[in-house]
């Protein structure tokens, strides 16, 4: 398997994850855009804290998440950064183990 095809599996796992934190937070956050509007309002003084856009090409595997955006993302997603950081890692480490 390709380089770029690793990375892009990685990502999808790793949106896939993401995603499924989403699901968990109930009915009112399956949907990108309730996910998105309910943590502003909620959480984050009704600013814009990441596009609707941004969020499913995360999820879709087709961006990466910065550090800065990942402590976002998991506050949004009421889990904790270090949880979230190790789940990604994890999906890291499959890859490598899995493409050796």
């Amino acid at each position: 398997m390709s380089e770029k095809k690793l990375f892009n599996f990685r990502d999808k796992k790793i949106g896939n994850t993401i995603r499924t934190h989403r699901h968990n937070l109930g009915d009112g956050y399956k949907t990108l855009e309730g996910f998105v509007y309910n943590r502003a309002t909620e959480l984050f003084d009704d600013e814009q804290w990441i596009s609707v856009r941004h969020l499913s090409n995360i999820e879709l595997g087709k961006n990466s998440l910065t550090i800065d955006k990942l402590i976002t993302l998991a506050d949004a997603l009421e889990v904790d950064p270090r949880e979230l950081f190790e789940e990604i890692l994890l999906i890291y480490r499959q890859q490598e183990k899995d493409g050796e």
